[in-house]
């Protein structure tokens, strides 16, 4: 029985343990009724965004993949829920054994060195937790494997210039192909080649070749720039000769198809008209040559005593026919000197003036 000395929780316990003896039939189920609901309670759960549960009962799995969100399963002891982060790209390096770079062979027998930055995510997450002991060393050994295969179908100079990219698909190809196989659940999102590099005793020699190339590409360009413009050169020539040329014959065709139309003309006119077109023809003639023509006139049954003449004299005509006026002259004068009014013919002059006489009269017409 409690005293009026005792502490009050001492009281609170004594007064708890009466009360417990008097409602002794009741309280028992109570409290095996919450027992059972905080049990009950056990099994919900809550999957977060960016991440997968897988579901087992009695160690079996029942639900391979739970999205995100509220879900309920059996308490536990009978359900066992493990969350896997499906969203979240995971990051790998794969080098060589000892973390040092990885010494492949390529198809050409030349020796490289190389690091390989992988990407990936876990997409299936039933596959992942219990298909494989060690997804992750998996993942490293079919992605070394892939590596070698590729390498060694390539040259040096394709790995190390234009192939890079070639090269770091078909490793993300061949390895995504092996983890499918063995079922790891793993999906490669990106390979990327670190570097590529050869080994320490060769980079000189690398180096010399790679310049040698560099200077050979170089070349190779220049080459074709004066190629292309030695080319160019060559088409302005020969587009312009043949613009000329067909300027040329244009002109020439067009003179000749003048030319005969004139012809024709004149045909017509000497057809309706011969004689008169005989003696057009032959006034057009004279006129052309007459102002060309050099005309001496002598006197009736005198005889010229001609005399050479190196150097051509001073006279005072200058015009053809010309001389009958200047012999003329000479001879109301009594200038008896060779030359005077008389223009000399291929350097010969006669030896005196002729006596005065009447103009030839033109042509007819």
């Amino acid at each position: 029985m409690a005293s009026d000395d005792d502490a009050p929780s001492v009281r609170l316990i004594r007064a708890a343990a009466a009360a417990g003896r008097r409602h002794r039939r009741t309280l028992a189920p109570l409290l095996a009724l919450s027992v059972l609901g905080c049990w009950l309670a056990g099994g919900l759960y809550a999957v977060a965004n960016g991440a997968s549960a897988v579901v087992r009962r009695f160690g079996r799995v029942v639900e391979r993949r739970v999205e995100p969100g509220l879900h309920l399963a059996l308490p536990p002891g009978v359900d066992a829920v493990t969350k896997v982060k499906t969203g979240e790209v995971l990051r790998l390096q794969v080098a060589g054994d000892g973390g040092a770079p990885m010494s492949l062979v390529t198809g050409d027998e030349n020796l490289i060195e190389t690091t390989l930055i992988v990407q990936y995510r876990v997409s299936s997450p039933g596959s992942y937790l219990f298909h494989a002991d060690d997804p992750t060393a998996l993942l490293t050994e079919a992605v070394r494997a892939a590596t070698v295969d590729e390498i060694a179908r390539r040259t040096v100079e394709e790995v190390l210039t234009s192939g890079k990219a070639s090269v770091q698909n078909e490793v993300r190809r061949k390895a995504q192909a092996m983890l499918l196989a063995y079922g790891t659940g793993l999906s490669l999102v990106a390979v990327t080649i670190q570097a590529v590099n050869p080994p320490a005793e060769a980079v000189a020699a690398f180096l010399e070749v790679s310049d040698a190339r560099a200077q050979a590409a170089r070349a190779v360009n220049e080459a074709q720039t004066r190629r292309e413009s030695s080319l160019n050169l060559a088409r302005g020539r020969a587009e312009r000769s043949l613009a000329e040329a067909r300027t040329w014959a244009d002109q020439r065709l067009q003179k000749a198809r003048g030319a005969a139309s004139r012809f024709e003309q004149v045909l017509a006119q000497a057809r309706r008209t011969p004689q008169q077109t005989r003696t057009d023809f032959y006034l057009e003639m004279v006129r052309k040559v007459l102002p060309r023509a050099r005309i001496i006139v002598l006197a009736p049954g005198e005889k010229p005593r001609i005399d050479v003449y190196l150097t051509q004299p001073v006279t005072g005509a200058g015009q053809p026919g010309a001389g009958a006026a200047g012999a003329g002259a000479g001879a109301a004068g009594g200038d008896r000197t060779p030359g005077a009014g008389v223009e000399p013919l291929f350097g010969l002059r006669p030896p005196g003036p002729p006596p005065p006489s009447e103009p030839i009269p033109p042509g007819p017409g």
